[in-house]
């Protein structure tokens, strides 16, 4: 994507998401407890970066259109999705090695308030799929309409770390922990994650959902303390600076590659 679109273009639906998506994530915080669903088994306020999203894209409709990213290559999509499975064990290997040097127990597969981990798997999987049809399937395409692909995954990651608004009653520690792990987190999945809206949020799901299965195995119920929040964001940071040392290789390589065919096809002329 360019960042060729006026300001106005993009920065209405933008601030049109951010809004309708607090807005629904505070009504669905309130529907919780009525609903009877077990915030540990699935919190109803990770659907609310979706209904923001839905919500946009009905007030927008076919202005949304020009703002939102083009198809990529299978093959890409395929290298890419092999490349964050990847990542995701290598994030999990390291946050178990952190926990294990903070003298963390591991917590491993069980049920969650009566419900069985089975089943817990695909709750956070509609959970990760909530959050992401709107972080990496609204926010983030309409911000590379003016912001390259970097600072809009940090913008992007920033605004995911807020959201959890529950964070900033847990102390400094915590939050700073929380928000570079966002961040990171946000970075790597926006690289990984390219294409259409579908393309993206697959990928991001799928991503987001592994990571938070790793800290379910490996924490349980304490993601949330100073050490589980640090374990993850040295995690996130870790596996994030390895792939994109790994990208900016892999571009140096193909840049390389470019000028070589370009002088062949000089000489050759």
């Amino acid at each position: 994507m360019t960042s060729t679109a006026p300001a106005r273009t993009f920065l209405a639906p933008t601030l049109t998401f951010v809004l309708l998506t607090f807005v629904a994530s505070g009504a669905l915080l309130q529907l919780q407890p009525a609903s009877g669903i077990d915030p540990a088994v699935l919190a109803l306020v990770q659907l609310g970066p979706a209904v923001g999203a839905g919500i946009t894209l009905a007030i927008f409709r076919g202005r949304l259109a020009p703002l939102l990213p083009d198809a990529v290559p299978r093959r890409q999509v395929v290298a890419h999705l092999v490349l964050a499975l990847a990542a995701c064990l290598l994030y999990a290997g390291v946050l178990v090695t952190v926990l294990l040097v903070q003298g963390e127990p591991l917590e491993g597969a069980h049920g969650v308030a009566g419900v069985p981990f089975v089943v817990l798997t695909l709750t956070y999987l509609v959970g990760a799929a909530g959050e992401e049809i709107g972080w990496r399937g609204m926010l983030q395409p309409l911000l590379e309409n003016r912001f390259s692909l970097l600072a809009a995954s940090i913008v992007t990651g920033l605004v995911w770390g807020v959201w959890h608004v529950q964070i900033f009653t847990a102390g400094p520690v915590v939050v700073v922990a929380f928000l570079l792990a966002t961040v990171a987190l946000s970075v790597l999945v926006g690289h990984f994650g390219r294409g259409t809206v579908w393309q993206r949020v697959a990928l991001a799901t799928l991503v987001h959902w592994l990571v938070n299965l790793a800290l379910l195995l490996a924490l349980g119920d304490r993601h949330s303390t100073p050490d589980g929040t640090v374990a993850n964001a040295i995690a996130a940071l870790v596996t994030t600076a390895v792939f994109m040392a790994m990208f900016a290789a892999a571009q140096r390589k193909r840049g390389k590659s470019a000028l070589v065919a370009r002088r062949t096809q000089d000489v050759a002329a």
